[in-house]
């Protein structure tokens, strides 16, 4: 599957994102918070290229070693 790199977070969806966590940041910091959130929500599109089709859900999985 072919990802689209995400484009930087528009000042109105970092307030968004801001209040809806009840973070009342200085301009500094909201400066520096934008391109963090940016960086997270790649990592966060990368999981869509793992095939968890695959992956068989934990109440499959038999510990013992019989």
């Amino acid at each position: 599957m072919a990802s689209t790199p995400r484009s930087p977070l528009g000042d109105e969806a970092l307030d968004q994102l801001l209040a809806h966590a009840r973070l009342d940041l200085s301009t500094e910091r909201r400066t520096a918070a934008g391109p963090a959130v940016t960086m997270i929500l790649g990592l966060y599109d990368s999981l869509d290229e793992i095939a968890v089709g695959e992956t068989p859900p934990a109440s499959a999985f038999d510990a013992r070693w019989e």
